[in-house]
């Protein structure tokens, strides 16, 4: 029993284990797009209009094929008078008939047609339904780029909270190492007891924002975990990020792209399209339609069903019918200006859109720039901060500076080392919003 039990033991610490491993993935950029666009409900949003549009176009497909219809009745009628007498056209004395007072009458119709001229409203109505699908794709790749970027920037931000903590652990480690020293100092005679709660207080102030960063990184893993379709419990890793720092190209040339590639160009070409088939249908709904059918009639005035003589009549008519609404020349005059009107928005939209894109361009590549600048000038704060950290170090052991002196050079240097770590990784996030003006973002 009790091989049994340790047995149980280790199997259960077994699932224990890999229960908890289960709840923490490391992700890579890579990965965590891959994710985030498989499991994008946005996107299975834009499917669905696609598949709506799919099926507007067999609608119109079907439209092209012949209607039939059929027809059935029972009629049964009491006779008030039952005598009725038709006059002769000789003057002869009118010729009595006798109906019975019980009469039944069952009729069915088969009719087929089939229109051979209809203009081109079927074809019109296949083009429109063809460019709707075209449009509905190009919307969902729009939607997945949106996507993209939603995910690269949550990435990011988490990655920015994970490598301020392990700055701030690091100057925690820092400043527990000189609170060490300084209490040794003070047992010395060689520091005050103020000397001590100086460093205390910084120490206290780290672990403050140890607290917050650790909140703030709980509240953006949730997001994240959410916005990727993972298990709301999952603690993710992100991997570090490679910065994208060697832009050098001209704003001209990303001005360029984002007039020739993004999607938005694209779908107003198709809405320009669609509203050049429906000028085109307003025009030839003045045309006449011609169209070929058949229609079988079945006539049965006994009370049986299926009579048992030839008292049913079952005449079988085949024609061609025609029509032509001429009224069509004179109303169709407003919707033509509907429809030529819907054209024009399309060609201001398009005037609107160029200058939307060109002020998106030169505000991404600008803060592009912006943020590079702003590393050179931190690299340098990084060196200069370490080398006054350093001879303030050494001036503060040999008592020619104050305790106060030391701790803002250290504070100096861990906020410049953070602010570098931060900027590179906003010059990160910069250049992702500059490929997604341009109409390319990838990770």
């Amino acid at each position: 029993m009790n091989l049994k039990k340790k047995i149980v033991s280790g199997l259960a610490l077994l699932l224990t284990i890999f229960s908890a491993e289960a709840q923490t993935r490391t992700i890579s950029l890579d990965e965590a797009v891959r994710l985030g666009v498989q499991n994008s409900k946005q996107l299975k949003l834009s499917q669905n209009k696609i598949d709506q549009a799919v099926s507007q176009l067999e609608q119109a497909k079907d439209e092209t094929l012949p209607t039939a219809k059929v027809s059935a009745g029972y009629s049964h009628a009491l006779m008030l008078s039952r005598s009725f007498a038709l006059p002769s056209s000789d003057g002869s004395d009118p010729k009595s008939m006798k109906f019975p007072f019980d009469n039944t009458l069952y009729q069915s119709t088969l009719s087929i047609n089939q229109p051979i001229i209809n203009g081109h409203r079927f074809r019109y109505a296949k083009e429109s339904a063809n460019l709707l699908i075209q449009s509905s794709k190009l919307d969902a790749e729009k939607d997945k780029d949106e996507i993209v970027y939603n995910v690269i920037n949550a990435y990011i931000n988490f990655y920015k909270i994970q490598q301020n903590e392990k700055i701030v652990a690091q100057n925690l480690e820092d400043v527990d190492q000189k609170l060490t020293e300084i209490k040794k100092y003070e047992s010395q005679g060689l520091a005050t007891k103020n000397d001590v709660l100086r460093f205390q207080l910084q120490k206290s102030n780290i672990q403050l924002q140890q607290i917050e960063l650790d909140n703030n990184r709980k509240v953006v893993n949730y997001n994240l975990n959410i916005l990727l379709g993972l298990p709301e419990n999952t603690t993710v890793q992100v991997q570090d990020v490679a910065y994208k720092l060697d832009m050098n190209d001209r704003p001209e040339v990303y001005m360029k792209q984002a007039l020739q590639d993004r999607k938005e160009f694209s779908s107003l070409k198709y809405q320009e399209k669609i509203a050049d088939v429906n000028i085109k249908k307003v025009h030839d709904e003045k045309m006449p339609t011609v169209g070929v059918g058949g229609n079988l009639y079945y006539i049965n005035p006994s009370k049986k069903l299926i009579p048992s003589n030839a008292t049913y009549l079952a005449p079988f008519v085949v024609g061609v019918n025609a029509s032509w609404d001429i009224t069509g020349f004179f109303k169709n005059k407003n919707k033509l200006t509907e429809a030529n009107l819907q054209k024009q928005e399309v060609a201001a939209s398009r005037d609107l859109l160029t200058d939307q894109v060109k002020m998106d361009v030169n505000r991404s590549y600008t803060q592009y720039q912006q943020t590079l600048e702003k590393i050179k000038v931190l690299n340098d704060a990084v060196v200069q901060a370490t080398e006054n950290e350093r001879i303030t170090e050494s001036k503060y052991k040999n008592n020619l500076v104050t305790t106060t002196d030391r701790i803002d050079a250290q504070t100096l240097l861990y906020e410049s080392r953070l602010n570098l770590e931060l900027a590179k990784a906003d010059a990160t996030a910069a250049y992702y919003t500059l490929l997604k003006t341009t109409g390319h973002i990838q990770p």
